[in-house]
């Protein structure tokens, strides 16, 4: 396997033990009588994204990561979640995505550039400075961070939720 391709596995890993995450966070809330929507409103602080932004754009990382290295159109989504059932289907909607991809379309030079528009310029990168310096480092931002909101907000999470299944 490549490097990619190992990236691709890890995003995958990464988004079913978030969706675990997300599952028994909404269990726990309707145990505690907690609304779904103050979760999924909840921040760590006031200047970053509440816990819906977080997990859409570790799915959004994930997707256009791969697209990126496969030189291909990653699917839009609408980011218009509003429950833990509807971020739930997102993670499962863009594990299917990747899944799509093939090892061999992400085959390739670790050389070859990969660009990134950023809100106010451009990010240059090789294929292999992308993947170690920016899609992974965001995703994991993300998912953790994702994962700490709940934590601060009660939900029992441990590090084996976190890390979810270890074959």
């Amino acid at each position: 396997m490549s490097l990619y391709s190992e990236m691709k596995a890890q995003f995958i890993h990464g988004l079913v033990s978030l969706d675990a995450v997300l599952a028994k966070s909404s269990a726990w809330a309707k145990e505690q009588g907690i609304q779904e929507a103050t979760l999924l409103e909840a921040k760590l602080a006031d200047d970053m994204f509440p816990l819906k932004r977080q997990v859409q754009v570790a799915c959004d990382m994930a997707k256009r990561a791969i697209a990126r290295l496969a030189d291909v159109d990653a699917p839009v989504m609408e980011d218009n979640e509003a429950t833990f059932a509807e971020l739930q289907a997102r993670i499962a909607a863009t594990i299917a995505y990747m899944k799509s991809i093939s090892d061999e379309q992400l085959a390739g030079d670790d050389q070859r550039p990969v660009m990134v528009q950023a809100r106010e310029h451009q990010l240059h990168f090789t294929a292999q400075s992308f993947v170690w310096q920016f899609a992974v480092p965001n995703f994991f931002f993300h998912s953790t961070t994702a994962y700490g909101i709940l934590r601060q907000a009660g939900v029992p999470l441990g590090k084996r939720d976190f890390l979810g299944k270890i074959q």
